[in-house]
């Protein structure tokens, strides 16, 4: 036998397509995470790789129903989310809250990309019941997807990643409680990481929306905590294969 790493199966069942949908959610509040402690650079590669991925998916998942029921249509294959079922996972101990706070709660570090990720599932459903940020959605969408032959297809281009998060202040960014992410004081005096930090930002929304359409509830996900974490575990075997 020999095993094949990261193959990608025909389909997943109906749980695992929400949880890699979730973990999506936790990919890109990962990066947030890392992004405002470490800044930009500091990312390294495989962070960059991972942003990328989550920009790509975020430009194709559209505001109206999808017509695919598989969150693997929006990604390459499994890897693409590795970071994010790592951080899923390591999330799942911890207690979920289906309405955030205000202000973030004195946190430690390992939780913020969690306490990120139920503001952005809270979020999204203001935003997309929201027509006026619908219709930005949408737009930013297009433009982008034009802009991208200007540069080589080159998705964490600084202007692509600027018009992200422009996307992301004049929607979820017009909404109260906004999200306050903690980090370099000194670094977010440099637009280049403040537009990194919400454009990570804007891909957790638009995984937010996906795993919505694809049925995901916070409170199904409160209550079925051992469900979601063998789903998450399920997920990572699949990453590798035996032929």
């Amino acid at each position: 036998m020999v095993e094949l790493p990261f193959q990608q199966p025909q389909t997943l069942n109906q749980r695992q397509n929400k949880a890699l949908a979730l973990a999506a959610v936790f990919q890109a509040t990962q990066l947030t995470h890392m992004t405002a402690i470490s800044g930009r650079q500091s990312i390294g590669e495989s962070g960059n790789f991972y942003f990328e991925q989550l920009i790509k998916a975020s430009l194709n998942i559209r505001p109206s129903e999808n017509q695919s029921s598989q969150t693997l249509d929006f990604f390459h294959q499994l890897s693409d989310i590795s970071l994010g079922l790592k951080t899923l996972e390591s999330s799942i101990t911890q207690p979920f809250t289906p309405t955030p706070k205000s202000k973030i709660p004195k946190l430690s570090s390992a939780k913020l990309p969690m306490s990120y990720a139920m503001s952005l599932l809270a979020l999204e459903k203001k935003v997309y019941s929201n027509p006026k940020f619908v219709e930005t959605i949408e737009n930013a969408q297009q433009k982008i997807l034009k802009q991208l032959s200007f540069f080589d297809q080159d998705y964490a281009h600084p202007s692509i990643v600027a018009n992200l998060a422009q996307t992301y202040v004049d929607t979820a960014g017009q909404i109260n409680p906004r999200i306050l992410v903690r980090g370099n004081a000194e670094a977010f005096k440099d637009p280049a990481h403040t537009n990194r930090i919400r454009a990570c930002l804007f891909t957790g929304l638009q995984m937010a929306h996906l795993w919505r359409q694809l049925g995901g509830s916070s409170w199904n996900m409160i209550f079925s905590k051992r469900k979601l974490l063998r789903d998450i575990q399920d997920l990572a075997r699949l990453q590798f294969q035996i032929v």
